[in-house]
């Protein structure tokens, strides 16, 4: 099931030169997006610091940072190869082998998608969404697995929900 739901993803987004460059460019956006929103609300938390609590802000700053330590050293510990190595396709985008499972990339703007929603919640449903889509790409462009992207949305669920809906 795996392997098969990454040839549908992976062949659609081959078919055409254009939809090609229209997968990397939305790959290639995605992922900066949620660093560009996250450092974007942390100039606004800056800005309006007497909104928010201390225990707010260290949450901010370090529940994204436990979850890509966490995906990192799950990943480091598992050294599952990447699509594009076990099936000697070409990927979309330049990447180095090794080390797909989880997704940083699915970890990271899982757990992003749930900080900034935290702080901003009319856009919290719009953020997993985009999160959702990050992850959809990175199989798109060929260089995870869906169990690899569906790992990472885990791992940054699971973190964000506890971090920001559990704990203190």
């Amino acid at each position: 099931m795996n392997q098969k739901l990454f040839e549908i993803l992976f062949y659609f987004a081959n078919k055409t030169e254009y939809r090609k460059k229209t997968i990397i460019f939305l790959t290639k956006l995605t992922c900066n997006l949620f660093f560009i929103l996250y450092i974007l609300c942390f100039i606004y938390i800056i800005f309006n610091f007497k909104n928010y609590s201390y225990i707010e802000i260290l949450k901010y700053i370090f529940i994204p940072l436990f979850t890509f330590l966490v995906a990192r050293t799950i990943r480091i510990n598992v050294k599952a190869k990447r699509p594009f190595e076990n099936m000697k396709i070409k990927s979309l985008i330049l990447h180095k082998g090794g080390n797909s499972f989880p997704s940083n990339h699915s970890a990271s703007a899982m757990v992003l998608a749930i900080t900034l929603g935290n702080f901003f919640p009319s856009l919290f449903f719009m953020l997993i969404i985009l999160a959702i889509l990050t992850g959809i790409l990175r199989i798109m462009v060929g260089v995870h697995y869906p169990i690899d992207v569906l790992g990472g949305f885990l791992i940054g669920l699971c973190f964000g929900y506890i971090g920001f809906f559990i704990l203190f």
